[in-house]
């Protein structure tokens, strides 16, 4: 009755923690998986369970069987995920506090432990955001397969084991923490544990094979810089709280719940890419022993557990104002594509210029793919500074976000409107920008070095206008600015700016017989780079260009 008691308080305190998750929404990750599983076969499930190979794809086909299968059922309604979620987390503090108990630890013990684990902010994200349902997927199987090995099922244990790590490579570990509990606290039944090491020894001898020295996230790179780079990231992470369990070092439950948080977190050392402290959720479960058996030692612990849980709550606050600022400016995001899909299904091609900062290109285009129900999309970013052409015949529209404004304003190109004069604003016909473009910035948008355009030429027309926007930091960057105008690789003009101000030049051209499409190309000495931590090479903000 007592542990039924504390089970009930334990998950009333977690929802009064946690109900804001459920007024999220999907990361771009989600969105990702969302997208491509909605288009994938069961079969493709079933084969990547049982293919005894590592995916450099990082294919988990446990975890994305729940996006499959989520969104299959509750499609964009985000409360279900989080529902799933919390049930698979209060499902892992169940686990933990039956595995407790396999140490002979008291009551109160295994309480402490628990709460620990259940509510730790290094997890927050994994109780959070449906992106880490791999991680508590991963938990919950592997700490399944630990508690069957104990109860002396080890084939129950193996398949549990599998499973584990079909959901989150962290669980190739699970074999060396078998052989600490043997060890330590069973029968040295080492022989037994063949199958698992085997199992482990083929999945991380192919990451070994296929990702050591790759560039990119999930590169393998262990050297000195890397692995003390990610020990200050994960142990800042943790805590204090992590140095408690010294307090008892002899007691070899402590010795068995750190060696337990240092193997499952040891792959994550040698993958510097990859820093996020949700990968700690295992690794928590750990601690939670360690934590445990020092408060079997030491009860004033407890006291120290309890001044630390309101500290937890306060970090929490501040997380969840900032994951749910990011929420709400995804959905209204999502929400604007879904209904230009709606308005414009036949689009073929989109140019996608700017989204909220809270997103990355894979969530934008699964929220396109989702969407558009395809499982692909033809999309292009303008920050692109070489981008392959639209193609003429094909059906294409612009979507244009504004953060100031939280808006997504979507323009079509329709035959006649290739322009001869275009102002740099919200809808600028961006198909007729081809090469050293970035995103716009309210009225005007910056150039590279070199950037190219295509525009309409009209009859008789004579006279070609740019309009610049030269602010006081870029004049006491450069002092001195040259703008090169080229129509069809002929110089029409060459401007040169050395004050501030919104500044327009007009240079004469030739007359057209007839309407016709020209190539405008711009050139900027010197380069401008920023000094307030913006990668880009730049060359001068323009408002407006074309034939008046």
């Amino acid at each position: 009755m007592k542990t039924r008691l504390f089970f009930a308080v334990l998950g009333w305190l977690f929802y009064v923690a946690c109900k804001g998750a459920y007024k999220g929404y999907f990361s771009s990750d989600d969105l990702d998986n969302l997208a491509w599983t909605r288009f994938a076969h069961y079969d493709a499930f079933v084969e990547g369970l049982f293919t005894p190979r590592f995916y450099t794809t990082n294919f988990r086909p446990v975890g994305h069987f729940f996006f499959w299968c989520m969104g299959r059922w509750a499609d964009l309604q985000y409360p279900p995920y989080m529902a799933v979620v919390h049930g698979l987390h209060f499902l892992n503090t169940i686990l933990l506090w039956r595995l407790c108990g396999k140490f002979e630890l008291p009551w109160l013990a295994r309480a402490a432990g628990t709460v620990l684990f259940a509510f730790h902010m290094a997890a927050f994200d994994a109780y959070w955001k449906p992106m880490y349902v791999f991680d508590v997927l991963c938990a919950a199987f592997a700490l399944a397969s630990i508690l069957c090995w104990t109860g002396g099922h080890r084939w129950w244990s193996l398949g549990l084991f599998f499973l584990s790590y079909k959901s989150k490579e962290l669980a190739v570990a699970v074999p060396l923490v078998l052989a600490l509990y043997e060890q330590w606290f069973g029968q040295k039944r080492f022989r037994a544990l063949i199958p698992h090491g085997a199992v482990a020894a083929l999945f991380a001898g192919q990451a070994l094979l296929m990702q050591s020295g790759q560039a990119g996230d999930y590169g393998i790179r262990l050297t000195p810089a890397t692995l003390w780079t990610a020990v200050q990231f994960y142990g800042a992470a943790l805590g204090p709280v992590a140095l408690l369990p010294l307090l008892h070092w002899k007691d070899k439950r402590v010795w068995f719940g750190m060696a337990a948080l240092l193997l499952f977190l040891g792959p994550m050392f040698a993958v510097p890419g990859r820093l996020f402290s949700a990968y700690l959720y295992l690794p928590l479960a750990g601690l939670g022993i360690a934590f445990a058996a020092v408060v079997d030692r030491w009860r004033w612990v407890t006291a120290a557990l309890l001044l630390w849980l309101p500290l937890q709550y306060f970090a929490l606050r501040d997380r969840r104002n900032v994951a749910l600022a990011e929420a709400d400016e995804t959905r209204i995001y999502v929400g604007k594509v879904r209904g230009v899909a709606r308005e414009m299904p036949d689009i073929e091609q989109i140019l996608i210029d700017g989204y909220p900062a809270s997103m990355r290109r894979w969530g934008v285009e699964g929220a396109l793919r989702l969407a558009f129900d395809r499982d692909k999309v033809n999309a292009t970013f303008v920050e692109d500074t070489r981008r392959p052409e639209p193609d003429a015949a094909k059906t294409l529209a612009v979507l244009s976000w504004s953060a100031s404004q939280r808006d997504l304003l979507a323009l079509r190109r329709t035959a006649g409107n290739d322009a001869a004069y275009i102002e740099l604003g919200r809808l600028t016909p961006f198909w007729l920008l081809t090469e050293g473009w970035f995103q716009g910035e309210d009225r005007f948008r910056w150039i590279a070095p070199v950037a190219k355009a295509k525009l309409r030429k009209p009859a008789g027309g004579t006279r070609f206008s740019v309009t610049v926007n030269v602010s006081p930091q870029y004049i006491a960057a450069v002092k001195r600015s040259t703008l090169t105008v080229l129509v069809n690789g002929v110089e029409i003009g060459k401007p040169v700016y050395t004050e501030n101000g919104w500044l327009t030049d007009y240079f004469a051209v030739p007359p057209a017989a007839k309407d016709e499409m020209v190539d405008v190309e711009f050139r900027v000495e010197p380069p401008f780079r920023p000094t307030n931590g913006d990668p880009r090479t730049l060359g001068v903000p323009i408002a407006a260009f074309g034939f008046r």
